[in-house]
């Protein structure tokens, strides 16, 4: 074969289709590789943006001698703003500016002035508030649970939440959990997977894998469709989920646990 003609061949059809096979193996192998350590990453960064809200609330208490920021969001107080008029019960709707300027107004924005700490890395684009409070945490109950409003009083701070990944429709950002009966109250959070990121009074966060199968069923809706059924929701007595949530919240159980 002289130069010309070797320089003239190309590649056959089946050299080509083995190329694309193997092209083709090798996606289907790193894909779900990529998207794994994708995922990987953004856990890593909610984790990371619900230690930095903690840490800003330990340094609040510090500055004022324990006492910790309201847990509830109204239009005048709490550790972020509420948003007023129509938008107090929808957030979400509000125009992002304004639930920026809420966030500015908030009591820890001093501590944390970065505005995306305060929001899940794979919420969606209009949603600026995506953690909750816990409601232990000089919160509200309307149930008499055990409220705490000094950090210097509070025992078993490893143990004790204080942050949750939560939905951005939670218009006062607080994340409210039953006490009294073995129910979820606010929808479960689900992200990074079947779990959620929480952040603790000692000021680590870690990613809590939720186990049983009510509690991932649960976690699927829509903020709209477990809020339209809390109410009349059956108690999910022995789940394993729901008592270590109501613990870390509560501190205890106002009920007695039945496996």
């Amino acid at each position: 074969m002289n130069a010309r003609s070797q320089r003239a061949r190309g590649f056959t059809l089946i050299e080509l289709l083995i190329v694309i096979a193997v092209i083709a193996v090798l996606m289907a192998v790193l894909l779900p590789a990529l998207n794994r350590a994708r995922e990987a990453g953004k856990r890593a960064a909610c984790l990371n943006n619900a230690r930095s809200l903690v840490v800003a609330w330990t340094m609040y208490c510090s500055d004022h001698d324990g006492e910790m920021p309201a847990g509830q969001a109204l239009p005048t107080v709490g550790w972020v703003h509420g948003l007023p008029g129509a938008f107090q019960t929808k957030p979400v709707d509000a125009p992002v500016e304004d639930q920026v300027a809420a966030i500015r107004a908030g009591a820890l924005y001093r501590y944390a002035s970065t505005e995306k700490v305060y929001r899940c890395p794979v919420a969606a684009k209009y949603e600026m508030l995506t953690y909750g409070s816990a409601p232990s945490m000089n919160g509200i109950s309307p149930e008499n649970a055990p409220i705490v409003k000094n950090l210097y009083r509070l025992q078993h701070q490893s143990t004790r939440l204080v942050f949750i990944d939560n939905y951005g429709e939670d218009w006062d950002a607080l994340w409210y959990i039953y006490y009294l009966q073995p129910k979820w109250w606010n929808p479960v959070p689900m992200r990074h997977g079947a779990g959620t990121v929480v952040a603790f009074a000692d000021a680590h966060s870690e990613f809590h894998a939720w186990k049983d199968p009510r509690t991932i069923e649960y976690a699927k809706m829509t903020w709209q469709e477990s809020e339209a059924q809390r109410t009349a929701a059956p108690a999910q007595n022995g789940n394993e989920d729901l008592r270590w949530a109501q613990t870390i919240v509560w501190g205890k159980l106002g009920y007695t646990f039945q496996p």
